[in-house]
């Protein structure tokens, strides 16, 4: 079962994503001398719809932990009919670009690399948006504490306008506007409470413009 997520490097900066002139334009803001303010802004606006999601925006290399397999699959695939590997297998539902490595913690706790050839990762009907690892040949011996496991991948999305990357690999147009959303709202708003004023969420809103990509569940 997944244990924890962390992330060790990323490819992009939050602005990238969502540039301080687009930024500003959304703002109707002119001056320059907000222009450090907004920036962190981008970032935190990233960052809280990245947290929404369940999964980071901007393109990383993340390390899943688990403390064991998720199980032994079927061996059809009752989608597409296509025999799937047999053994155990680890199941991630994140924004997954790439599988880079897989590791195991042997019994002197050492993190050690499966072999290339052992194991696989098998696309699923909801293409990016979640992959299967599967293990042909299990290690012998596995330390006995909670992390077991921990797979590398690389996640996120291209920023829009990329090129030579598939279109589904991009960040779609309403994540970046549920961003601009956010650093509306942090603009205008910068304290922890209103006084005098009554707020309402708006309709189709933040939520609405990112649950289409949200992922609920890790494991």
């Amino acid at each position: 079962m997944f244990v924890a997520r962390r992330y060790t490097a990323f490819a992009n900066a939050a602005t990238d994503y969502v540039s301080l002139a687009e930024a500003k334009q959304h703002l109707r803001v002119t001056s320059s001398s907000d222009d450090a303010y907004i920036t962190n802004l981008i970032s935190m606006a990233i960052e809280s719809c990245s947290a929404y999601l369940g999964y980071s925006i901007r393109k990383g290399t993340a390390r899943y932990a688990f403390d064991g397999f998720t199980g032994a699959p079927a061996m059809v695939n009752p989608i597409n009919g296509l025999n799937i590997p047999s053994g155990n297998y680890f199941r991630l539902n994140s924004r997954i670009l790439a599988i880079l490595k897989v590791y195991y913690l042997n019994s002197s706790q050492a993190l050690t690399e499966f072999d290339a050839n052992a194991w696989i990762s098998s696309t699923d009907p909801m293409g990016l948006f979640s992959r299967n690892v599967f293990i042909e040949s299990s290690p012998t011996s596995v330390t006995d504490d909670l992390i077991k496991y921990i797979i590398e991948v690389t996640e996120g999305f291209e920023p829009a306008g990329t090129s030579g990357v598939d279109p589904d690999k991009l960040c779609p147009a309403s994540i970046k506007h549920a961003a601009l959303l956010l650093v509306g709202q942090y603009y205008d708003n910068r304290q922890a409470i209103t006084v005098g004023v009554q707020n309402s969420p708006l309709n189709f809103g933040f939520q609405y413009l990112l649950d289409a990509y949200k992922i609920s569940v890790l494991s």
